[in-house]
């Protein structure tokens, strides 16, 4: 398949299209038959195969999800997909506090509980996301977040994240992308980075 010239627009409609050099990419909210591809893309970035100097280099998916969770999180705010002709490139897992029953998701909403607020925050959870690796650095992971921003704005005050300290090409490509780091926890003696993002930023993705 040719990469060069993949253009990664930034969508918020189900069915927008962008062609580029015969190169379609297109970002829409996930659906049933999606789930398969999505959790067997998850599966591939675990890492497990790699050292730990490699899983921190080349970045991994934290946790681990099955079919009834990823449901769910269909159902909620969404888990969006990029395609590049028709393949799966990346996914944006999204979800509201309410469904951060246990884990780190969990602990990253009683870290942000303790932080004080002048006034109630409107806030949904942002990840896991994965950009396949034959399609990174083609602007994927920006297309998705573009589009859960564009999607988001109005609806929602503020995005949250937690990134592994291990990961750290996870943490270097959202601070990339204008997260900023709000806090830290630890979770079974691994420490995590807490981060945020404003969705009325968009624009700055475009």
């Amino acid at each position: 398949m040719r990469r060069a010239g993949i253009s990664a627009t930034i969508l918020a409609m189900a069915d927008d299209t962008e062609r580029e050099a015969g190169v379609t990419t297109r970002v829409r909210r996930s659906d049933a038959a999606d789930r398969p591809a999505i959790l067997a893309l998850m599966r591939r970035m675990r890492g497990t195969d790699l050292s730990d100097e490699e899983r921190a280099r080349q970045g991994f998916i934290q946790g681990r999800m099955d079919d009834e969770m990823l449901a769910g999180m269909q159902r909620g705010t969404g888990v969006f997909v990029a395609e590049v002709d028709e393949e799966l490139a990346g996914f944006a897992v999204t979800f509201t506090p309410e469904m951060a029953v246990s884990g780190p998701p969990q602990r990253l909403i009683d870290t942000l509980d303790e932080r004080p607020e002048p006034s109630p925050v409107r806030r949904f959870l942002y990840g896991p996301a994965g950009v396949d690796p034959r399609f990174q650095g083609h602007g994927i992971l920006r297309a998705l977040l573009g589009a859960i921003r564009r999607e988001f704005v109005g609806a929602f005050d503020q995005g949250v994240l937690f990134v592994g300290e291990a990961n750290e090409k996870s943490l270097a490509v959202h601070r990339h992308y204008g997260m900023s780091t709000i806090g830290d926890f630890t979770f079974r003696d691994r420490p995590y980075v807490v981060m945020s993002f404003d969705p009325a930023a968009a624009a700055e993705l475009v």
